[in-house]
């Protein structure tokens, strides 16, 4: 066993997250901000540290300005699509300043209200969009591969209609006495 796991065994529960992001989770360091654009509902948890949120109104509502608010470790907060949310590293005043580790993710779907209007998208829209880039990208992929096909094809009539002409053209030199018969048009001596 080597003496940092040992050393870590020893130190108190504090001790091994002071100074670290925990696991799944993104590093807001001390006195810095940040601006989160969800493009879906998301969720923003505070795995640790304190951070100060001011959060914009949803797209469509009336501008009701930005609402502040703080989130301590444990703390959670859903946040819409086209909501702006800045957020920053906060702690008291006379304390020491701390790096912030926080989770954003999806709502997952057993989370998010009977919505008529987000059944329809992400049961039918959806799929349909996926479905129809899908056939775009395979029908791209056949054209490319006949286009491929039939420019090897030409490639090959060609070539057999030369052999083919060749052939002859050689048989009719030799018989007329010319020889060396001609190789691609010349004479060769």
């Amino acid at each position: 066993m080597s003496s940092r796991t040992v050393l870590e065994s020893q130190q108190s529960a504090i001790a091994p997250t002071a100074g670290r992001v925990l696991a799944g989770s993104w590093k807001l360091d001390a006195g810095r901000a940040i601006t989160l654009n969800p493009r879906e509902r998301s969720v923003l948890e505070i795995s640790q540290g304190r951070v100060w949120l001011a959060v914009g109104a949803r797209p469509g509502q009336a501008d009701q300005g930005t609402q502040d608010m703080v989130l301590v470790r444990g703390q959670s907060l859903v946040i819409e699509p086209g909501q702006q949310v800045v957020m920053e590293s906060w702690y008291l005043r006379g304390g020491a300043p701390s790096a912030v580790a926080f989770c954003w993710d999806s709502v997952p779907a057993t989370r998010l209200a009977a919505d008529p209007a987000l059944d329809w998208e992400l049961g039918v829209a959806q799929p349909l969009r996926d479905l129809v880039c899908a056939l775009g990208q395979g029908g791209r992929a056949v054209g490319s591969a006949v286009a491929a096909t039939l420019g090897a094809s030409g490639r090959l009539l060609s070539g057999l209609v030369r052999f083919a002409l060749h052939r002859p053209a050689r048989a009719r030199a030799c018989l007329r006495g010319i020889w060396p018969p001609p190789v691609f048009g010349r004479f060769v001596d």
